[in-house]
């Protein structure tokens, strides 16, 4: 005797009835984080935080940024596109947010 075989994702329960506070709460949480990484590049820029000991820490750092931002496309789309509507789309925006 077993489990029953059902997976639940957030995806899926996020798809019924909380939709639009789903896909909001995950345009709040991809604009902080970028807004975070851009606010800790700015400070570094202008010297209030420690500045770089080398380019290969400030190319990383851009990189991040960037990374962020397709992450955060990926988790905005992932939140619109659901399992239970666009199975074969979430997977793909799984991928890009990954």
């Amino acid at each position: 005797m077993g489990f029953p075989n059902v997976n639940s994702y957030i995806s899926d329960i996020g798809a019924q009835r909380l939709k639009p506070l789903f896909i909001t709460g995950s345009v709040i949480t991809v604009v902080l984080l970028d807004l975070g990484l851009l606010a800790e590049r700015w400070l570094r820029h202008l010297g209030r935080l420690a500045k770089n000991t080398s380019w290969v820490q400030k190319t990383f750092s851009i990189l991040s940024i960037l990374a962020s931002i397709a992450g955060a496309v990926g988790l905005i789309c992932l939140s619109i596109f659901d399992t239970y509507r666009h199975p074969h789309l979430h997977i793909r925006f799984l991928a890009v947010f990954m």
